[in-house]
């Protein structure tokens, strides 16, 4: 769903940030969003090691019967030079549906590995989905930066015992706890799922373009650290086989699921400048960074107003009431390209217009380009957006004459006679 309802249920908001909101297949006449996909698509996935990158290696792995007991182990080679027997990080971004049997892998014998996603831009991310092929890690990091990468801040810590190895609550006793225990069984030992809401207690907004869910939302980079490699269970119950090729990571899928960051004022999006498409096996649809604006505004983001849509503050649009917060057209009188917001002017009018021209044209001058220029008359045969609006006196006694007329009015400046509407 390519709508803003589609975001609201991703997130799991309350039903109260549906009201108001448009349906699927608007053409964003209210606040809207672009359509949601796997933001690791089309991108490069960086890790530390991959199995056989050196030389061929040699793995085993265990799978579960359909009883969940312990099925035998199976060993195999991988060598990252022969397709055929290569597991590149690309693999966890390509189709489970179209290629189901496809994983990454480290190499043997690592006990910490990373996984890292590069974004050319800020994103909404909103929830991650992993899936092991070998034994979910005895204690894992999630983070994200928003600045590219200068720093980062932790999203979620997951281990057998939070307690123990950081020092921190367990969200299954403990709601809302940054720690969780609920992911890092090592049974089973292929297959075990890993997922994380992004606005999951403690973190909740009613609507999804408030700046406290976009403190929560915006990434630039995500990151995933895996910090503790654990056996599979069965290992230990197979006095047949010695444990040697058994230890590393491998992972079927990553599905980082958001959006292109649109402030609510877009429902689709392009690619940035510069963005250079990683193509994968069996890839969809990219989830590109780059808004195309609606409700007057402007930016990658749709960040601010357009260049004459300033005559109030931008604002987000609102996800719980649906309401777009178009951008104002300036009152320019058509004699202006451009005009900017003016926080003395809004206040002085009751936070009704904050608006003024600038560089005002046609021998025009005013915070609304509404009267003549000192040598100029405005013609009252013509409207007032009309570029010859302001004429020029034809010679200076004409000029002198209109002076005149004007000091008996008690007004003896022709500048500051208002072209009227």
């Amino acid at each position: 769903m390519g709508s803003l309802g589609s975001l609201v249920l991703l997130l799991g908001l309350s039903s109260a940030g549906l009201s108001a909101v448009i349906s699927v297949g608007s053409h964003c006449e209210k606040a809207c969003n672009p359509p949601m996909g796997n933001l690791a698509i089309g991108r490069r996935l960086w890790t530390d090691t991959t199995c056989g990158q050196n030389a061929s290696e040699l793995f085993c792995t265990y799978h579960e019967n359909a009883d969940q007991s312990c099925g035998r182990s199976i060993c195999a080679k991988c060598n990252a030079a022969h397709p055929q027997l290569s597991h590149p990080a690309s693999a966890m971004a390509d189709s489970s549906f179209l290629h189901p049997r496809t994983w990454w892998q480290s190499s043997e014998g690592v006990h910490k590995e990373f996984i890292q996603l590069d974004l050319e831009t800020e994103f909404y991310f909103t929830h991650l989905i992993m899936v092991f092929k070998s034994p979910r890690p005895a204690a894992m990091l999630l983070e994200r930066s928003q600045d590219s990468g200068a720093t980062w801040s932790p999203y979620k810590y997951f281990s057998t015992n939070c307690s123990t190895t950081f020092a921190l609550e367990d969200d299954v006793t403990v709601k809302g706890a940054i720690c969780t225990s609920r992911y890092s069984h090592a049974f089973p030992c292929s297959g075990g799922e890993l997922i994380y809401r992004a606005l999951a207690p403690p973190y909740s907004a009613e609507d999804p373009y408030s700046p406290e869910a976009q403190r929560q939302l915006k990434v630039t980079n995500l990151r995933v650290q895996l910090l503790k490699w654990q056996p599979c269970p069965c290992q230990g119950r197979d006095v047949s086989r010695k444990p040697q090729h058994f230890m590393h990571y491998a992972i079927y899928d990553l599905i980082v699921k958001g959006s292109c960051f649109c402030n609510g004022h877009a429902d689709h999006c392009i690619a940035v400048d510069g963005y250079g498409q990683v193509r994968n096996p069996g890839m969809r649809r990219v989830v590109h960074g780059r808004c195309v604006c609606k409700h007057h505004t402007a930016g990658h983001h749709c960040h601010h107003c357009r260049a004459l849509y300033n005559d109030k503050p931008w604002q987000a649009a609102n996800g719980k009431t649906g309401a777009p917060n178009e951008c104002k057209k300036c009152k320019c009188n058509g004699h202006a390209d451009t005009c900017h917001f003016d926080l003395d002017a809004w206040l002085a009018s009751g936070n009704l217009s904050g608006g003024v021209c600038d560089q005002c044209q046609h021998n025009t001058e005013g915070r609304h380009c509404q009267r003549c220029k000192p040598g100029f008359y405005r013609d009252p045969q013509r409207p007032l957006s009309a570029h010859e609006a302001c004429r020029v006196y034809s010679n200076k006694t004409a000029y002198k004459d209109h002076l005149g007329s004007l000091a008996s009015f008690g007004n003896a400046n022709p500048s500051t006679v208002e072209m009227r509407v």
